[in-house]
């Protein structure tokens, strides 16, 4: 076992790797830098639990990532997310209908203010790439800059992480 797969470990609250912390280790410099950034994003960044989870899943449910949402959603429910909220994280049919309108319908309650400019921003990032100013604006009105960078980051990982779960096709 390599030092790589220990410092996964460590981060990993039962101490145990998954699948895909294995098809990381196929590379052990990714793995590490995997590592490092997801740790950062997990574990020392000052968004809410619940709105954290809220992002990566958003972006497991976009993907169509379930390996990614099953690993997620005892977490998000953890950091307090609702049933409600889980069902509409897990609703993209909005996303997916063309051409999508820049507003998406209401989505609170259950999402709170924050909660639903954080999803319109996931949606923006994961399926349009670029965000739309209205989009970033009404998030910015929820957080500071640290938190922006926080959620900017935490989407664009998860998409790393879905992405290779899909095109690798890991699963349990």
């Amino acid at each position: 076992e390599s030092e790589t797969a220990d410092k996964i470990r460590e981060r990993r609250k039962d101490g145990k790797l998954i699948n895909l912390d294995g098809v990381f280790l196929n590379a052990p410099a990714i793995a590490r830098g995997y590592n490092e950034l997801v740790g950062a994003i997990r574990l020392q960044n000052s968004l809410d639990p619940a709105l954290r989870e809220l992002l990566i899943l958003r972006v497991a449910a976009l993907n169509s990532a379930a390996y990614e949402w099953i690993q997620h959603e005892p977490v998000g429910r953890a950091g307090g997310l609702t049933d409600d909220q889980l069902r509409t994280i897990r609703d993209v049919s909005y996303v997916r209908t063309t051409p999508r309108p820049l507003r998406r319908p209401q989505t609170s309650p259950p999402l709170t203010a924050v909660m639903a400019a954080a999803l319109a921003y996931t949606d923006a990032m994961t399926v349009d790439i670029k965000v739309p100013q209205e989009v970033f604006d009404e998030l910015k009105r929820h957080l500071d800059d640290k938190q922006l960078m926080e959620v900017t980051a935490t989407v664009a990982s998860y998409n790393l992480v879905s992405r290779v779960l899909m095109a690798l096709d890991v699963s349990d």
